[in-house]
């Protein structure tokens, strides 16, 4: 086995495929909606003291309807700054209650409504007369129903107190006690109305609630009564360039469904673009996230030359009594003439790379039952059907087509091949919440018992398991978070189509090669990946965060036999702009065997 550690190369680069460049480009035109949701006030339980005196600040946070925030030590902290004059005793909380948020992860202690904190202190018996400020150090996490937002670490928060001589003493046995109140029906974060001159005024359109559009769409979005949202025009240019999609230009323009705090939970999109592989191109998307652990996609996309897509997926975990059941369902049909095929195993180089249409019906079903928070169990059904033809006309002077190449004539399923299977596993799920995590840890187990039911069948039947793990770690303040990732797929056999086969390369593993690049028996892929959050900034009236993220990347395909090839160790770095807690535009880079490549795109970031 030899180890890939590669040299940078600019042969070739690319980068992902939508840049929602607007949004930092009038960022500074935008009012902050939810910077800091919870009022936070600091007042002295008296404002006068006397030396050798006991008394007590009083912490208020009024934390608006909607709104929760984690009740323990390292989620939410109040610290006083070290003072001669004041010797200060630990901050005193009341009760918390005990919630299920965010769902199917567990409960926790949190606090909702108006929370009074205490934080005691004596008064130093030499302290001199005179007028003191005293600052408290506030740390807090705000989150909703499907997760956690941005970390408000550390905010300082300041109040007068006077020492006087005279009286005191002797202790007072009258300090506040801790306690929580509700906060009214209408304590909401509310939106700040955007003034904007024009063109800019209609580029950003709010919609009237009372229109039909937004009567439309909220229904598509699956938004329930009295959901509070609204439907915001946002235009958008449409930059991309893969390796193995081409380049692409063009502009869009996108329908958010926005809540009042200015968080995204769907968008309907509507591009034209040219891309140089596949012509003229006209594309939609629509992206929805209705509550947590219910998620639904769909996209299409037509070319001039071959370019046919439809693509739907949903997740919905929230079904039953008690959210205990719940399915994932995915559905393919498209066309697309811009496949690469480089051969099987790990040896493979890119100088062997050829282009095919891929044709594909298919999709899977899994149905699962959840008997307890942080578990759920799955069985379902999957079929592919798949045919191979020749690629794009634009790309005939660049790659031969696959189909028309001898050595791949004998590759299993380079005529096509359909494939019906039944799976069944389990999912132990620790982390915070389902998407932009921080901490916890994800495991998912499946087994597969696959048929392959057209002919020629270079193998009736096979076998397939595959385990995904990940572990977070971050610092209290959520400014670091640390990824370990790991996945192994293994197939009871090697004549197995291959289009069904192992597969590395992409967005989500092995991020130095773009998708596809490798197939096999089977695989083994890991990463360590360091999360800096850089940049906390509101963008076009959505609170985002901008992370930095390095990383390393290592695994390879393989057969039964032994690794062929190199063992790619492939490091890289991330960009993620995300929208707490759901969306996010994920931009990576990395250096591997060919080159230094991009992936990237908008997604529900893991």
């Amino acid at each position: 086995m030899k180890l890939n550690l590669p040299s940078v190369s600019l042969k070739r680069m690319t980068f992902p495929a939508f840049l929602f460049a607007s949004l930092v480009f009038f960022s500074g035109l935008f009012a902050q909606t939810v910077e800091n949701p919870v009022q936070i006030s600091v007042k002295p339980a008296s404002p006068v003291v006397h030396p050798g005196e006991q008394s007590a600040l009083i912490v208020t946070l009024r934390i608006p309807q909607g709104f929760w925030i984690a009740a323990s030590t390292h989620a939410t902290r109040i610290t006083p700054i070290a003072d001669q004059v004041f010797q200060f005793q630990p901050p005193r909380f009341p009760r918390p209650d005990v919630a299920g948020v965010p769902v199917h992860l567990g409960t926790r202690q949190v606090y909702t409504g108006e929370v009074q904190a205490v934080v005691p202190f004596t008064v130093s018996p030499g302290a001199a007369p005179g007028a003191y400020t005293i600052t408290l150090e506030i740390t807090y996490i705000p989150a909703l129903n499907a997760g956690e937002l941005s970390t408000h670490f550390k905010e300082p928060y300041t109040t007068r107190i006077r020492v006087v001589f005279g009286g005191g003493g002797g202790g007072n046995p009258g300090l506040p006690q801790p306690a929580r109140r509700p906060v009214p029906p209408d304590f909401l974060v509310k939106e700040r109305k955007l003034q904007l001159p024009a063109p800019l005024s209609s580029m950003f359109y709010t919609w009237s609630e009372q229109s039909a559009v937004p009567r439309f769409l909220h229904r598509l979005f699956i938004d329930p009564p009295n959901h509070g949202k609204h439907i915001q025009t946002v235009w958008t240019p449409v930059v991309g360039s893969t390796e193995n999609n081409g380049q692409s230009l063009g502009m869009g323009v996108a329908l958010m469904n926005v809540t009042r705090e200015g968080i995204m939970t769907g968008t309907l999109q509507f591009r034209g673009l040219y891309n140089e592989y596949a012509g003229a191109t006209a594309g939609m998307e629509v992206i929805s996230c209705p509550a947590a652990y219910f998620n639904y996609r769909f996209s299409a996309e037509i070319s001039e030359d071959k370019n046919r897509q439809a693509r739907f997926h949903m997740e919905n975990l929230t079904l039953g009594k008690n959210d205990r059941f719940g399915f994932e369902l995915q559905a393919n049909a498209f066309q697309d003439p811009r496949y690469r095929f480089s051969g099987l195993g790990g040896a493979t180089n890119e100088e062997d790379q050829t282009n095919y249409t891929h044709e594909e019906f298919g999709g899977f079903l899994d149905v699962y039952w959840l008997p307890v928070n942080h578990w759920r169990f799955f069985v379902g059904g999957r079929i592919r059907s798949v045919d191979v033809k020749r690629g794009a006309d634009r790309l005939a002077d660049d790659f031969p087509y696959t189909v028309d190449v001898a050595a791949f004539r004998n590759v299993p399923g380079i005529d096509g091949a359909t494939v019906v299977g039944q799976e069944a596993g389990f999912v132990y799920d620790g982390r915070n919440q389902e998407f932009t995590p921080s901490r916890g840890t994800y495991f998912k187990f499946t087994a597969e018992f696959n048929q392959v039911t057209s002919s020629p069948k270079p193998v009736s039947t096979y076998g397939r398991f595959r385990t995904e793990f990940r572990r977070y770690f971050s610092t209290v303040d959520k400014r670091y978070t640390l990824l370990v990732r790991n996945s192994l797929t293994f197939t009871t056999s090697e004549k197995i189509p291959f289009f069904d086969q192992a597969t590395l390369g992409g967005l989500e593993n092995l991020r130095a090669f773009d998708l596809g690049r490798f197939y096999g028996q089977h695989a083994v892929f890991g990463s360590v990946e360091l999360r800096y959050q850089a940049m906390h900034k509101v963008m076009m009236g959505f609170p985002m965060d901008l992370e930095v993220a390095p990383f390393v990347d290592f695994g390879q395909v393989f057969n039964s036999t032994d690794f062929e090839g190199e063992f790619n160790v492939n490091p890289g770095l991330s960009l993620r702009v995300l929208n707490k807690p759901n969306i996010g535009l994920i931009v990576n880079g990395a250096v591997g065997q060919d080159g230094v490549i991009f992936t990237g795109g908008v997604d529900f970031p893991f």
